[in-house]
């Protein structure tokens, strides 16, 4: 079977018995701060588990892309070393919230197995939790699998969960497929060396929900949770040896192949490890995950300079991963369209990144050469760990290739240092990981939306509305009043209020009681799982009460200028794919009352005759005062009318669509103005790169705009007074003053060294010697460094043979330079003498044999260095005699 043959054929088995298919969620996971990716299925059904949520249906099943590469669920170093590990893979499960539970959930999975996919049942090994007999009783006395191929095994094996910190878990049952005891006849599903069992589909049944302090709750929905790794099962039914040969994986083999300096058979490694992260990258990409030096990003970066330096193996030096993304994108771009959506920014980031990693590796290559001249000239050994760590971290080295190349050159490698250095950072990025950034959801809000559900939003329409106050929470915990001076949080049964999302700030304002007694301030509107809108509010007077009326009112003023930002927003992106290409597309965004901040892919920076043409394209459309319309729509015609998709977000089955008329049409829940002429005006601020691929402008309009043209003209008004020039006259008054200032600098320049180079003549009367080497010492204060170093030049041509030191005192720092005579270059070398200067001071410096600078903070142990002068010689002259 093929490998979609697979996949249809288990979503149909399913939907047979009654499950929803339901769609892949991302490998960003939602409101869950304790995952880094989503690593199996059940992530995104971990609310239906625990009761926090209705849930909508009571059976599920999906294909659902995972991504094992960071935090707690990590198998990236495994990638390549054996048959079956993945970075991502394609999970197909079924899920029961409080319907179904074992007796089912086995006999559906031996039913499939046996005769779906033609397993022979004697093929089948299965494993239990060692303190599950009503799962072993089902599998040996009602599926009549034999004692003798059942197993108990202990918590580490087969007791599943939780995905992340806390939620759902419970024991387990695996099906295992026995290649045969031609392979191993001593081998045990606990003990198997030579990989005679390979796991293919593990069945949880969740009736705990651990807390995040490790206690375990009896669970609201007992259920299931099943995860069959389609890439093993195509192993299975496909006959290979490997994960690697199968249809999913091995068609990018072949690709890589045919670039390649070898074949697949004589070096298969670096080629399963390419096709998996290859995979791996594309999707992250499609998912809106880029590029960045720390968390989902960090882990991106780590993927490519894994995959780059296994090609690199194989002979593929130059990028060669962005060409290989097409036959993922060939392969799987039926079955996860955002990957045909977002071909342009795949290929182009990825191809962008591996240029920067090469620049990265040559210079990690000039490190360790300089690291090995610096241990030869101390006479060390030794490669400290957490510099071989720091190799492979940030420059991209394997350990192995530093290994070849320090065994070379006689040093040895300090390996436990190296891993001690390595657990260090996993340890630091499990504690520190945050997911989205978000702080964990407290259960108040989950068993909030139980009991009164949804919040109806109806700030579209209205600005004020009097609600009821369904919930108070104040620290976390539920409370019925919030008096005067207190602060926390309220949950109305509808609100005017826009919660952030989409990029816009969250609407503020006042909740005011309807006895005009009551006024409360609020600070923020966020959204919580998806459905609750949480006002921060701060009471001035009175109290609230749960039950009460209220009535909200947000700040409109404020709302009004936010609503010209976000529209403008839509403009600027039609703007930058009409006059960049069609390659643009929106990463991220802020809307706020201040201003606009857009992120979007682009590969180089826009300069400023760009920047300008996309204002006037901005502005232009402001002025012809274009209808801004919402509908909404099902979401396969809202994609037939050509919307616009946010970089790796999931959408339900309607969406709301903004449309200005033959300009823009966006997915977007956000408030807008109703015609683009209220916008009144556009202006860029700036644009800068955010990481490899993602260009950033921010800009303004409205009110803002009109704020920054006064305040630009007022400071031009001010500068031209200043210097006694009309506005007008301004940037050609400046250039002559620019002009004249040259001038002056070089005369100033001119006297200045004159009087530099006399002063030097009487210097040389301050000529000394140390085991009959001549050295002058100079001592300045706050002089050029350019000066400086004619002036040691100027000393080394007088004094014909010997050592010339100058320090210069800054009020922060000290610097020196140092020359020696040509006919002394042989013993003492310039660059080693300001080394020793400079550890004195705290600083560091190099140069050449005959010149060389440093500097160094400790200003204080200033003439300490320089009275060392004479030592430092001596000690350079006897290494050189012996």
């Amino acid at each position: 079977m093929k490998s979609f043959e697979i996949r249809e054929s288990y979503l149909d088995f399913f939907k047979n018995r009654g499950h929803v298919i339901e769609k892949s969620d991302t490998l960003i996971p939602k409101n869950d701060p304790t995952l880094l990716f989503t690593s199996a299925g059940m992530v995104q059904f971990k609310p239906y588990y625990t009761g926090e949520v209705p849930v909508p249906y009571r059976r599920a099943t999906t294909v659902q892309k995972c991504l094992r590469a960071g935090g707690k669920a990590n198998d990236l170093e495994e990638v390549g070393k054996t048959s079956r590990h993945l970075t991502f893979f394609e999970m197909l499960g079924n899920f029961s919230f409080g319907d179904y539970f074992k007796r089912e959930a086995i006999q559906w999975a031996w039913e499939y197995s046996t005769q779906i996919m033609k397993i022979k049942p004697e093929q089948i090994w299965v494993s239990v939790y060692e303190e599950d007999d009503e799962a072993f009783d089902i599998w040996n006395k009602e599926i009549g699998v034999p004692e003798k191929r059942i197993v108990r095994l202990g918590a580490k094996d087969n007791f599943w969960g939780p995905a992340g910190d806390s939620g759902a878990c419970g024991p387990c049952s695996e099906l295992l497929f026995d290649k045969g005891e031609e392979i191993d006849p001593h081998a045990t599903p606990e003990n198997d060396p030579h990989e005679r069992f390979l796991e293919f589909w593990n069945l949880v049944f969740p009736q705990y929900d651990q807390q995040v302090d490790g206690t375990r709750l009896p669970l609201k929905n007992r259920g299931i949770d099943t995860g069959m790794g389609l890439e093993r099962m195509c192993l299975l039914l496909q006959n290979k040896t490997t994960v690697f040969d199968t249809d999913v994986l091995f068609p990018i083999i072949e690709t890589t192949q045919e670039i390649a300096a070898c074949s697949y058979q004589e070096n298969p490694v670096p080629f399963r490890v390419i096709a998996d992260h290859i995979r791996a990258l594309s999707f992250m990409t499609a998912d809106g995950i880029l590029p960045a030096n720390e968390g989902r990003g960090y882990v991106w970066r780590r993927i490519l300079r894994r995959a780059s330096r296994f090609g690199r193996e194989i002979g593929l030096v130059k990028p060669f991963l962005y060409k290989i993304s097409k036959v993922v994108i060939q392969n799987m771009g039926k079955y996860y369209p955002e990957l045909i959506e977002t071909q342009t920014q795949i290929e182009k980031i990825i191809h962008l990144e591996e240029e920067r990693f090469g620049s990265t590796l040559s210079r990690g290559m000039d490190i360790l050469k300089e690291l090995f001249e610096d241990m030869n000239s101390k006479g060390e050994k030794l490669i400290p760990g957490e510099i071989l760590f720091k190799l492979h971290d940030t420059y991209g080295f394997p350990l192995d290739i530093v290994k070849d190349m320090a065994e070379e050159k006689g040093f040895e490698l300090d390996e436990m240092g190296y891993s001690e250095a390595k657990e260090k950072q996993r340890e630091a990025t499990r504690k520190t990981w945050v997911g989205s950034g978000q702080q964990e959801i407290s259960p108040v809000y989950h068993q909030i939306l139980a009991q009164h559900g949804e919040t109806e939003f109806i700030g579209y329409e209205q600005n004020t509305a009097v609600c009821k106050i369904v919930a108070i929470v104040k620290e976390n915990n539920a409370v019925n009043v919030l008096k005067e001076g207190e602060e926390g949080c309220v949950i109305l049964n509808k609100t005017p209020f826009y919660a952030e999302s989409g990029g816009q700030v969250g609407d503020i304002g006042t909740l005011a009681g309807l006895d005009g007694k009551t006024l409360v301030e609020v600070t923020d509107t966020k959204k919580v799982l998806d459905k609750l809108f949480v006002h921060y509010v701060k009471v001035i007077n009175g109290q609230l009460k749960t039950d009460d009326d209220i009535n909200a009112i947000i700040d409109y003023k404020r709302r009004l200028t936010i609503q010209n930002h976000h529209t403008a927003t839509h403009l600027l992106q039609s703007a930058l794919r009409d006059i960049l290409g069609e390659h643009v597309h929106q990463c991220g965004s802020m809307v706020s009352e201040e201003r606009l901040r857009f992120d979007f892919t682009h590969f180089e920076a826009l300069g400023y005759d760009r920047i300008l043409d996309i204002e006037k394209w901005v502005n232009e459309k402001i002025r012809e005062d274009y209808d801004v319309n919402v509908l909404y729509l099902p979401i396969d015609e809202a994609k037939k009318l050509g919307a616009m998709a946010l970089f790796g977000e999931k959408y339900g089955d309607i969406v709301r669509v903004v449309k200005i008329n033959g300009i823009s049409t966006e997915f977007c829940g956000g408030c807008h103005v109703s015609r683009t002429g209220v916008i009144g005006g556009f202006k860029i601020l700036s644009e800068s790169s955010v990481s490899a691929g993602v260009r950033r402008i921010e800009a303004i309009c409205g009110e803002p705009f009109i704020q920054w043209i006064q305040k630009t003209e007022r400071m031009i008004k001010e500068l031209s007074e200043s210097i006694n020039s009309s506005p007008e006259g301004l940037q050609e008054r400046i250039l002559q003053i620019i002009e004249e200032n040259k001038k002056l600098y070089k005369e100033l320049e001119k006297w200045k060294r004159q009087a530099l180079l006399g002063e030097g003549k009487d210097l040389l009367k301050n000529v000394k010697s140390v085991d009959g080497v001549n050295f002058i010492t100079l001592e300045l204060e706050n002089e050029d460094i350019n000066q400086a170093r004619t002036l040691v030049d100027h000393l080394k041509d007088k004094i014909k043979s010997g050592i010339v030191v100058i320090g210069i005192k800054y009020e922060d720092k000290a610097t020196f330079c140092v020359g020696v005579t040509k006919d002394l270059i042989h013993k003492f070398s310039s660059s080693d003498i300001v080394n020793q200067l400079a550890q004195i001071v705290g600083g560091k410096g190099g140069g050449r044999k005959d010149f060389a600078q440093a500097g160094g903070k400790d200003i204080e142990k200033f003439n300490e260095a320089i009275e060392h002068v004479p030592n430092i010689i001596k000690m350079f002259n006897k290494a050189d005699k012996s």
